[in-house]
């Protein structure tokens, strides 16, 4: 048994309870309309250097996104009434701020490096 009450950081199939926790999960909806500019403070801020981060497009509309909060990035979902794409993987790519433009609601993992 480890020194903390209840540590079961020796049980191979216990919790883990400690240390800092390097995944990210949020599904965001855009509050801001494709053709304005992108919102003041990020829709998402991931806390830790990032190796992969995926975006999927949970629903169908067209969302535009930005790393800088300035320039649009990327697109995906919808986009000119045709279909767009749904999912984008970044890997090895760090990645702290995402700006997001649009309507749907996007899910946004990452994986951190230690």
């Amino acid at each position: 048994m480890g020194s903390y009450p209840n540590d079961r950081s020796n049980d191979p199939k216990g919790p883990i309870t400690y240390g800092r926790d390097f995944n990210f999960f949020a599904n965001v909806t855009p509050t801001i309309a494709v053709g304005t500019a992108f919102n003041f403070d990020a829709d998402v801020c991931i806390t830790f250097p990032t190796y992969t981060v995926t975006f999927t497009a949970a629903t169908g509309a067209a969302v535009q996104y930005s790393f800088n909060g300035n320039t649009v990035h990327g697109d995906m979902g919808a986009v000119s009434g045709g279909v767009g794409v749904t999912t984008l993987t970044f890997e090895n790519r760090q990645i702290s701020k995402i700006w997001l433009r649009g309507s749907g609601i996007i899910r946004i993992e990452a994986w951190g490096t230690r």
